[in-house]
Formats: C-alpha cells, structure tokens, sequence
C-alpha cells in the first residue's frame, strides 16, 4: 500500500468499470478511502468489495447523479461514512453514438448532456462547500476530443468542451477558497468505448485510433488513473485550472503516424491493479433493466414524458381551434340575424375535454420537472425494501458496503391520462452514466 493520498477521502463518479474502475482502486492503493459511485446496474458493489479484499476501505453509491437529490446523497454518504471529503474525480460520461451532423439522433444529444455534462455540474455544486472545508481539490474527465473536436462525434466532442471550460472556470473562481480543479484529457484508451464490438465506433474508426497515435497504441485505464493520481494528490499542489492530455500524442499526431512508433513506445507497460471491468461502460443510451451485475440492485428508468406532453398540447389546441371557431361562427350567424348556433354542447363537451387535458398537461409536467420524483431501488430483484436514509452514516448494507440513491415511490411510470405504463420507444433512457471511457 502507498502512502500518496492517505488518509484522504475520494468520490470517484463512474466508478464502477473502465478508467473509473482503475481510478478507485488506484487511489485505495495509495491510501484514499473511496466512494464508488455509479448507475443502480453498474457493478459498484463488487468494485467496492473487490478494495475491501485487498486491504482497502471503500463504500458503493448507486443512484442518478445528474439528479440534485441525488448528487447531493452522494456527497453525504462520503461525508457521514468518512467525516470528511477531499477530492471529487467527474468521471462519469457516456458514448451512446457516432455519426455526421445531420444524421445524428437528437436523443442521443439529451442523452450526452443529461450524462456527461448535467451530472458534473450537480456532483462540483454539492461537493465544493466541504472541499472548500479539506482545501481539497477536483479532477475531471475531459477528452482529446474536446480539445480537436472529432469528425461524427460532434456533439460528444462538445459536452467534452464544455467540461474543460466548466473545470478551469471553477479553478479561477475556488482558488481563493484554497481548491484546486484540473481537467485529464485522455485519447483512445483501451477499454469499452473504443473496440467496435463494444462501442458505436466502426472498424475504420477504431483502426484510426492507433495508426494516428504516435506512440502506436491505446493507452491502458491504469496509465490514466496514474495521473489523476498525481492531481489529486499534494504533489500538484502547484497545479490548477490544467488540462492534462494523456493520449500518446494523438492531438499533435501527423497521419498514420502510429506505424512509424519505436517497439518500445508500441508495449504497454505491466498492469499493477487487479482491473475486472475495463471493458465496462456506457457505449449504449441504456434501457430499463434489473440486471445488477451480480450484487443485487435493480435499476430504475425515468420515463419519458415528452412525447405524450407534446401529443397532448396538439390535441388541446386542435380542440381550442375547434372551439374558437365555433364562437365565430355563431357570433356571423347572430350579425346576419340568422338562429343562433347551439354551442352548449360543443362546448360543454370542448371545456370538459380541455379540463381534462389542462390537468393531464399540468400533471405531467410537475411529474417530468419534480427532481424529487426519481427512485432506485436496492435489493433483490423484485424485491423492494424499505427506504434508506442516505443521509444517515449507518446507510450501508452490511454485506456489500452498498449505499443507494434517494428512494421514494415514483408515479412517473405510468401515464396521468391512462394510467397505463408509459414506455420509450426510443431506447433511450435519463440516467446518468458510467465509467468514462474516452
């Protein structure tokens, strides 16, 4: 065991598989107490229990972070299991599709910016007042993409961007309260996100990968976790507002440069930590599930209420038209002094409907907007316990040291209209995601 971050207490989102997974178990080999945080079906709890076998203290999170209750629960859990938290590692992101600008699925932008931007930005918010209290410090994932922008992963390469600027901005304004904040930008890293057969790149882009990298390679998750090591540890006392590029030179890359590397560049050095799910990760907008990965939490999907908001707005405006037409006709009847139009009818039946909808739309909203509303659950599958206390430092489960997100009954899952389930057909799902796998 090292001695780099003892004592010092980590949250590291995206914890559960890829470089999140190498980041936890890197940092429990230096001495850091870990919380893995992940998605309800991420293996957190093995990766949590996996440190504890070797020696180390660590405690699962399972729960959307991109959701403020959420996030915030995180931050407790950290604070109330180890007394205090000093530094935040933003590795959660997703990778759920490739393609030219005008062909990419607008789902899979909401997807990115729920995941990869919307989850960093709650995770710093709730986290920053006790790393103000540590003088601790936060690293986050940013990308080589970020940085060049790539071809058919614009809109990645943009949340990318966005973390970059979020980070620095946060290291300008939180230095006079003594935190640090720095961005690594890794390139293509051999994990999930970028094999073919596990990720939405094709075959020419995944070649691409290692012929345009100089030194000829993927990267491995434990050489990243190495310099999020270095960061957030009081080596980098010195350093903030940095954005590390970690890519084996992709970014100053000329050509196919990768077959020109020296042999010794193309040997990825020896693993030294014991990495279980470096294939792992969100390569996929994940549907629901109550696959666990083995220890027992069964994941919830947020419905999307937007299709049938929408639907129900057209319906309520054609039957408004509908209405306002009626009026007028009558009112050109009545001018002309022809019999007035019965409208009782029309429109007691038009102002029936109308309530009924207004309430449906109203309804629905405060359903789609409430940040209160999420639920996860933990335990067997199909089995839902009672709801924990997150804020509570005894909220852990005794077998697993697994903690999960807020849980509350949630009415979002079925229709206000039909009270029957509403489904995304989609395939998309909000939740915020797993290792960051770049």
């Amino acid at each position: 065991m090292g001695t780099r971050l003892n004592n010092k207490v980590a949250i590291v989102t995206g914890g559960g598989a890829g470089i999140g997974e190498a980041i936890c178990k890197k940092f429990a080999q230096e001495g850091a107490r870990v919380v893995v945080c992940g998605l309800p079906d991420d293996p957190v709890g093995e990766v949590a229990r996996e440190i504890q076998s070797n020696g180390g203290a660590a405690v699962a999170f399972r729960g959307d972070i991109s959701q403020p209750e959420n996030a915030r629960a995180c931050v407790a859990l950290a604070v109330d299991t180890f007394g205090k938290l000093d530094v935040l590692i933003n590795n959660a992101g997703v990778f759920p599709a490739v393609g030219f600008i005008d062909e990419y699925p607008a789902e899979a932008l909401d997807y990115l910016l729920k995941n990869n931007v919307q989850s960093v930005f709650m995770m710093t918010k709730f986290a920053i007042p006790h790393l103000q209290k540590s003088k601790g410090c936060l690293v986050s994932a940013g990308s080589e993409a970020g940085l060049e922008g790539d071809a058919q992963n614009a809109p990645y390469s943009g949340t990318k961007g966005f973390v970059h600027a979020f980070t620095r901005a946060v290291a300008a304004e939180q230095a006079q309260h003594g935190v640090r904040a720095n961005v690594v930008c890794p390139g293509g890293i051999d994990t999930a996100w970028t094999h073919p057969q596990t990720s939405p790149m094709t075959t020419e882009m995944a070649k691409q990968i290692v012929s345009a990298t100089p030194m000829g390679r993927r990267g491995t998750p434990e050489e990243i976790a190495n310099v999020y090591l270095f960061l957030a540890s009081d080596e980098a006392s010195f350093v903030t507002g940095a954005l590390y590029v970690v890519d084996g030179g992709l970014t100053i890359g000329k050509g196919p440069s990768g077959k020109m590397a020296d042999q010794s560049m193309k040997k990825a050095p020896k693993d030294t930590l014991d990495l279980r799910h470096s294939h792992g990760g969100d390569t996929v907008a994940r549907p629901f599930s109550q696959s666990d990965g083995g220890d027992g939490s069964a994941a919830y999907q947020e419905p999307d209420y937007r299709n049938e908001r929408d639907n129900t707005h057209v319906v309520r405006n054609t039957l408004l038209g509908l209405s306002l037409m009626a009026v007028a006709a009558n009112a050109v009847l009545r001018y002309f002094g022809k019999p007035s139009v019965r409208r009782e009818p029309v429109n007691a039946e038009g102002a029936g409907q109308e309530a009924s909808l207004e309430a449906t739309v109203d309804e629905i909203t405060a359903g789609y907007l409430a940040p209160d509303q999420d639920a996860f659950y933990s335990g067997t599958e199909g089995t839902f316990p009672e709801i924990t206390d997150t804020t509570s430092p005894n909220a852990t489960e005794s077998d697993a040291g697994v903690v999960s997100g807020k849980e509350k009954k949630d009415h979002r899952n079925t229709s206000a209209s039909t009270g029957q389930p509403i489904r995304d057909d989609r395939g998309f799902t909000d939740e915020a995601a797993t290792g960051n796998n770049d």
